[in-house]
């Protein structure tokens, strides 16, 4: 269990309820990057809103960015179950698509990105009950990454879906996607766990569901964990240990596995907390 206070870092607003968030003293819940990986969060998620937490504001990157919109979409367990089971029905070919000028570019020498975003849209399109970020039942931000800058950017309205493709874009591999005059790509490149952005969104008490080991060692480097003793005023962290996997990030066919792994562990971490306190 790792649990502590992380210090406040600057990060650019637009819009959105973070106001409406704070006002409700419930905890913020931050989502990593990750992959088909982020399938461990569905089952973390389930775990927590099991134990009667709720989240007054999602700030989530990359596939987390999703999976937090999802959630926010459904808030509840059989919102989660129904999350879980569009996890389990996916395959790689029913995320990715080929883009055929890409290819075509690739072979006169001009590579630009191997697949479109089409499949993920319609997804997204089709799970999402809100249109714009700020319409979300809970209030939703998301962070993507400005191309060229590297500069985190912090979305919290506007058309939803195209926030998420922008969060999820991967270099190389997806489109980048333009908003307010910006090409903006996959968040996890400038905020693979997005701590420091919720924190300066308002957030007083977080918990962060992240997807590989390596993301929560990153924090501790960065000093995002510390004793709970030092600066009372400052917000509280509570981080799910996630577990080591061995899954390739294309196996989506794993899902169901990850959901149990990110279920189990939660569950389990949820216990030593409870018996500590």
């Amino acid at each position: 269990m790792i649990s502590g206070h992380a210090g406040v870092a600057d990060a650019p607003e637009r819009g959105g309820r973070t106001a409406a968030a704070k006002a409700t003293g419930s905890p913020a819940f931050v989502l990593s990057g990750g992959g088909n990986l982020g399938a461990l969060q569905v089952g973390m998620m389930y775990a927590l809103v099991e134990k009667g937490l709720r989240p007054g504001m999602i700030v989530g990157t990359s596939v987390g960015a999703i999976n937090g919109a999802f959630f926010a979409s459904r808030p509840d367990l059989p919102g989660i179950a129904e999350i879980a089971r569009l996890w389990t029905s996916l395959r790689r070919k029913d995320v990715l698509g080929v883009d055929f000028g890409t290819l075509v570019g690739g072979f006169r020498g001009h590579p630009r990105h191997l697949f479109d975003s089409s499949s993920i849209r319609r997804i997204v399109d089709s799970f999402l009950t809100f249109r714009r970020l700020e319409e979300a039942p809970i209030p939703l931000t998301v962070v993507a990454t400005a191309l060229g800058t590297g500069e985190a950017v912090v979305l919290n309205s506007g058309d939803a879906t195209n926030a998420l493709l922008a969060s999820s874009a991967v270099p190389r591999l997806l489109p980048p996607v333009e908003i307010d005059g910006r090409l903006l790509v996959d968040g996890a490149v400038a905020a693979d766990v997005p701590l420091q952005q919720a924190v300066a969104l308002g957030a007083r008490e977080l918990y962060v569901l992240p997807t590989a080991p390596a993301q929560v060692a990153a924090l501790e480097r960065q000093g995002a964990t510390c004793d709970a003793g030092e600066g009372a005023d400052r917000p509280i962290v509570h981080v799910i240990p996630p577990p080591v996997t061995r899954i390739p990030l294309a196996r989506l066919d794993q899902s169901p596995a990850l959901l149990r792994l990110g279920y189990d562990r939660a569950r389990a971490w949820l216990e030593e907390v409870s018996q500590s306190s």
